[in-house]
């Protein structure tokens, strides 16, 4: 019986040194519940590409004469359903513009594991940032999304960009 609680105890401690020396070589697990802004990429626009600090978001009017832009959101952990709400802050004249997460979770593309979940595109309406007449392009923007599901996770992002209305006609 002791040679067996021996062996028993010697495989258990080989088990677990094993253990550690190949925990100590695997990359660190991606943190839990992270949200990271980005915007719309790939061929057709319905990939997530990361949103750099500075980067220039162009303004759209879609024919309607209101300016938007496009971002994306990628969440980590959330599953395929979130809340997603956006806040952008004109640094210069501190005008903010909310956009609240609606009512109900937004449906997300996910990877096959469900872990890695996507919201692009992303539409938000600019009006209220800056006045008629006041320079868009240029224009530095704090961006900030919040994310949360019903199962209590959590997370948010923020990025300085700046918003450029090239494009558009002069005000």
């Amino acid at each position: 019986m002791r040679f067996l609680a021996t062996l028993f105890f010697a495989a258990a401690l080989g088990a677990c040194s094993s253990g550690r020396s190949e925990d100590a070589a695997a990359p660190p697990a991606p943190a839990p519940n992270n949200v990271e802004l980005g915007v719309p990429g790939g061929p057709d626009g319905l990939d997530f590409a990361p949103l750099a600090a500075d980067a220039e978001l162009d303004l759209h009017t879609f024919g309607q004469g209101g300016t938007h832009v496009l971002v994306g959101v990628r969440t980590l952990g959330f599953g395929i359903r979130a809340y997603v709400g956006f806040t952008l802050t004109d640094e210069t004249g501190g005008n903010e513009i909310d956009a609240p997460p609606p009512v109900r979770p937004q449906l997300f593309a996910c990877d096959d594991a469900g872990n890695v979940c996507d919201l692009v595109p992303v539409t938000i309406m600019t009006g209220g940032l800056f006045g008629p007449d006041e320079t868009r392009s240029g224009l530095p923007v704090l961006i900030h999304v919040t994310a949360s599901t019903d199962a209590g996770a959590s997370g948010e992002d923020e990025r300085e960009v700046l918003v450029s209305g090239a494009d558009l006609a002069a005000p």
